[in-house]
Order: structure tokens, then sequence, then C-alpha cells
């Protein structure tokens, strides 16, 4: 049996709460406390909880968008802890969270065309118009979305099609 392709070890991730004129800290909000798990390759995972159990924190100590207190993360054997920030940037291409309320993730005055191009230009993947063009129809049609409606606005769209 193969390694998995990610594996989360007792993640920690408390947010220190601060008081007073000189910013004393004086507790600290355990957002994620030990949570643990690994993704087999080719396997898919969900993480379901209660709102404000700490599923997008788990996502963002993951992604590195927060520094965890505790704990580590390691994608195909590497710890996510050496990394550097435009190493990530590039393994952001593979790593993604993909939110409950995708509406609120997506800018309502960019197209369904704007928003997956953007992806494909900030990772500088392609660099003609016309070859991001193709791939976004590619894209949309590898999830059963119709290409045409890449002109259409994320409020045009239905949640489990936003998503």
């Amino acid at each position: 049996m193969s390694d998995p392709i990610l594996k989360v070890t007792d993640l920690k991730m408390h947010f220190p709460v601060f008081k007073g004129v000189l910013k004393r800290q004086v507790a600290s909000v355990k957002a994620v406390d030990g949570v643990s798990f690994s993704v087999d390759v080719g396997k898919t995972f969900g993480l379901v909880g209660e709102s404000g159990s700490g599923k997008s924190t788990v996502g963002n100590c993951i992604l590195k968008r927060v520094k965890l207190t505790d704990g580590s993360v390691v994608y195909k054997g590497r710890d996510l802890a050496d990394v550097s920030k435009s190493e990530m940037r590039t393994l952001r291409q593979d790593l993604q969270m993909i939110t409950q309320d995708p509406y609120g993730s997506l800018d309502p005055r960019q197209s369904v065309y704007q928003v997956i191009a953007e992806g494909i230009r900030i990772h500088g993947l392609l660099s003609s118009e016309a070859d991001i063009k193709a791939r976004v129809e590619e894209l949309m049609d590898m999830v059963g979305l119709n290409p045409a409606f890449s002109v259409r606005y994320p409020h045009e769209f239905s949640g489990g099609q936003r998503q």
C-alpha cells in the first residue's frame, strides 16, 4: 500500500486574543485543536462539520494561508513547513479548497470565464488568450458545464454548479 498523498497530523491553530493599549495577549481561541487525517491517492476527501467548527481554518493551514500553531502537514511525502512561499505558490496548483459557500468565494462582478482564466494566468500556465479560452472551455466541459455558459455570472448558476 502506498503512502497517502496528504497526511495531516495533530493540527492545531490557536488565534491570540489581545487586550489593552499595549496589546498584551490575554488568551487564545482554539480554532482547531488536534485534527488528524490522511488522504490516499485517487480518493476524495470531504471535511464536514458545524458552522464555526474549524473546517476553513484546517484548509487555510494546509495551504499555508495562516501559520499553524502545531502539528504537521505532509503532501506527497514533503513536510509543508519546509516549503518556501514561491514553492507553495506552485503547489497551490494541486492543493485547493472548495468552500462550503462557493457563492461567497466567487467575485459576482466577474464572469465564470474570468474566474477560471484568472487562475490560469496567475500560475502562468498559458499565455495566449486563444489558449486560455480553449482551456477554460475544456475545463467547463470536463465538469459537465456547457462552455457557452462561460459568459454568465456566478448568480446565474446553482450552488452545485458554482462548486
